[in-house]
């Protein structure tokens, strides 16, 4: 099923297909039409899709499937408009369905159509430039798309537009939507960052300003003409700004090939030509800016126990909340005791280690132990019948072992630091089956290893779990 192939590819680089559940075949065998995905519930969507990564997507998957069958009779829709309606659908996600699965004449414009695009006009900006990506971006790949109908235009009839269900045309006659798979795959392949832009199979190595750009560059250099080259560049609000280009745009690009022209010179004894060119090449499109990640510490309460009527170990695990980071996935007891974000952490730091450009301290293990203890007792004052395994868990709490080394799992836009505690203990009057709710309407419950696979536990936590078996033996 297109729809299902479209999302989890999005969410799936090529290099990791290796893992079983990160390609779409696995869905869609479970999942064959959309109704049996709307029917799934949110821990089988779950189950399928974990090691994917951005479990935000995964949500909204399972969500369009239910909008396709209210709104759609269960029916895809074919054009790029309503398949927007869908829920986690964007413009290009929906232009691709259109084009590929039903064939009709649209642009699709991701980052890699971006970066071809780029280096094909000499644009002198980044790709995820929303002047770029979303707007004018667009109007370039059309025009790319209706080159072929643009030129056949001599009869001054317009053909109609071929709209139907997946597989029901002949890719064979249909431009436009083989040039969109082109674009796409060559931004990928031979339009890669690390692209040359003269390799002999690259269909567009006579096209490229980015390379002729680096030409002229070098043409400049060798003929100590540099000074007299040097871009003119409007004021950020004058009428000589390019729209499409950063504000810094021209004279970033032209120095960065003056350097790359420079140092490959010194280090390297290819032909000038190339060097040239592979060098303007490199440059554009420039690369986007980078964002400093939110950094979290986290206290993580790894219990474990060990139900004398079953050879299954059981762990005491939580829900997220359902909006926000990693929304309504199943997690180990855990507490932030230190954000970035915050300007006044709530604890002293005994000591501070270097994550990027942020510091993160050390939080004190008690003080990391005191906030997990109050949020571990909340989850089990919860669960009916508390008292009556109290005394067997209090031992687990109480005498947790404090791991020595955190783990750090990166998002993309937060880095957690993870220190873990680990308790076990021994009880049969823990109903391991039942699953309760907090105070604040999330869910909590004692999962064995084959509950956890159910659900689909996220990387992070198999991270926490391979540490506790190497440390305690779990």
């Amino acid at each position: 099923m297109f729809f299902i192939a479209s999302r989890t590819l999005s969410s799936c680089p090529a290099s990791h297909m290796v893992h079983p559940n990160c390609h779409p075949s696995s869905g869609m065998q479970s999942f064959p039409t959309v109704q049996s995905l709307a029917d799934a519930s949110h821990d089988e969507v779950n189950s399928h899709w974990a090691g994917l990564g951005f479990y935000r997507r995964a949500r909204l998957l399972h969500q369009g499937a239910k909008r396709v069958v209210t709104d759609y009779n269960g029916i895809v829709p074919n054009t790029v408009e309503e398949l927007m309606k869908v829920e986690g659908i964007g413009r290009y996600t929906a232009s691709a369905i259109a084009s590929i699965a039903y064939g009709v004449d649209v642009p699709v414009v991701d980052g890699n159509v971006c970066r071809v695009l780029s280096r094909l006009t000499g644009v002198a900006n980044h790709i995820k430039a929303g002047v770029l990506k979303d707007d004018l971006g667009w109007v370039l790949a059309e025009q790319i798309v209706n080159a072929k109908s643009c030129g056949d235009g001599e009869s001054g009839e317009e053909e109609d537009d071929v709209i139907g269900s997946p597989g029901e045309f002949d890719l064979d006659d249909l431009y436009e939507t083989k040039v969109n798979q082109a674009l796409m795959e060559l931004g990928a392949t031979y339009c890669s960052p690390s692209g040359s832009g003269i390799e002999e199979g690259d269909p567009l190595k006579d096209f490229y300003v980015s390379t002729q750009l680096g030409v002229a560059i070098g043409q400049a250099i060798k003929h100590d003409r540099l000074a007299s080259t040097q871009p003119v560049v409007g004021t950020r609000n004058g009428k000589n700004q390019c729209r499409l280009c950063d504000p810094d745009g021209v004279s970033s690009v032209f120095y960065d090939i003056v350097d790359r022209i420079n140092a490959s010179s010194k280090t390297t004894t290819s032909n000038p030509h190339m060097i040239s060119a592979t060098s303007g090449h490199a440059a554009v499109p420039m690369p986007p800016p980078k964002k400093a990640k939110r950094e979290e510490v986290l206290a993580v309460g790894v219990i474990c126990l060990e139900h004398t009527h079953k050879n299954d170990n059981c762990w005491l695990m939580v829900k997220r909340p359902s909006d926000g980071l990693l929304a309504g996935q199943w997690e180990f007891p855990s507490v932030c005791v230190w954000t970035s974000a915050q300007k006044d952490p709530k604890a002293k730091s005994t000591s501070v280690k270097l994550s990027g450009d942020v510091q993160v301290p050390c939080i004190d293990p008690s003080v990391r132990s005191s906030e997990l203890n109050s949020f571990i007792w909340d989850v089990l004052r919860s669960a009916d019948g508390a008292a009556t395994v109290k005394k067997e868990l209090s031992s687990a709490s109480r005498k947790r072992v404090q791991i020595n080394d955190p783990i750090v799992h990166i998002f993309s836009h937060v880095c957690h630091t993870m220190w873990v505690e680990y308790g076990k203990a021994n009880s049969s009057k823990v109903d391991y089956e039942k699953r309760w709710k907090l105070k604040d309407g999330r869910e909590a419950g004692w999962f064995t290893a084959r509950d956890m696979q159910s659900v689909g536990i996220t990387s992070g936590v198999r991270k926490v779990l391979t540490l506790v078996e190497a440390n305690c033996g779990a």
